[in-house]
Formats: structure tokens, sequence, C-alpha cells
């Protein structure tokens, strides 16, 4: 009787997992849930929740951008969603308002605040991660409200490149 390779038949398993993970982030980005549209000058923008958040208490989470070295170029307008972790699912989505902040209740648990910034922006903290073009940061709102700051910079090649 012929036994099969165990590590040759882990290396099929870990690729089709991996498939399933790069389906889940590409959903949670293309997902049917509604942005809002731009902040009009200093107001807060409207969040909107999609039917798939969770059950519990709600929660402010606030998403607030701080720029460095800007060289007058901005952020602010910038996209944000948030995601349940570990689904990726769209929890609520919206735009970061002139003061570069977003906010909104979402139900206690644990969510990915991802921004997505003008092109050539790039984080400058270790805490974060990309998602497709999605600068996220993990976010725990099971006890508390929480601030998710994004430190950003923009990040050009020189000229000629």
């Amino acid at each position: 009787m012929v036994m099969p390779d165990r590590r040759k038949l882990a290396a099929p398993l870990f690729a089709q997992a991996a498939a399933f993970v790069v389906v889940l982030v590409i959903g949670g980005f293309t997902g049917h849930t509604s942005t809002t549209a731009g902040p009009v000058h200093g107001t807060t923008p409207s969040a909107s929740p999609s039917a798939t958040a969770t059950k519990g208490p709600a929660r402010e989470l606030t998403v607030k951008v701080v720029e460095q070295g800007t060289d007058g170029l901005s952020v602010s307008g910038s996209p944000v969603k948030v995601l349940a972790d570990g689904t990726l699912t769209s929890v609520v989505s919206g735009a970061l308002n002139s003061a570069r902040e977003f906010a909104a209740n979402v139900p206690a648990g644990q969510y990915q605040a991802c921004v997505n910034p003008p092109p050539g922006w790039v984080s400058t903290a270790r805490t974060t991660h990309v998602l497709a073009d999605w600068i996220c940061s993990p976010a725990d709102v099971r006890t508390a409200p929480q601030l998710v700051t994004f430190r950003l910079t923009p990040q050009f090649p020189p000229v000629g490149q």
C-alpha cells in the first residue's frame, strides 16, 4: 500500500487557504456597502452601517490622520472603511472630514480601521498594514471607545524616475 507524503499534501492546502483569504480581502473592499459623499467643510461625515454588523452595545470608533511633511498636500476627504476583524466585512464607511477625522458608532468588537489616501501617501507607523490600496490598523472597541491615529506622509519618487 502506498502512503502519500503529508508534506506534499500541505502545500496545496496552504495555497487554498491563502486564496480564500485573498477572496475575503477583495470582497471586503468591493462589497455592496454604500459610501457617503465627501463631507461639507467643517462637518462630521455621516457613517453608513452595513447589515452585517455584529450585535452588542454601540461604541464610538474615531479614525484620525496626522499628516507629516505634507508640502501643502492633504488626505482630507479620503475614504474610510471599518472592517470586521477576521471576516473583513465592511461594517461602516465614510470619508475623512476637513479636520482629517471620521467617527462612527459600531457594535462592541474588534475591527480593522482602514484609510485609502491619495496615491503616494504612506504610513510612518509600524502598527499599520496594507490591504490592497488601503492602510489599515487594528481597533478594539470591546470595552471602550477607540481612537485610531494614522501618521501619513507623502512619498513621491524623485523627479525623472
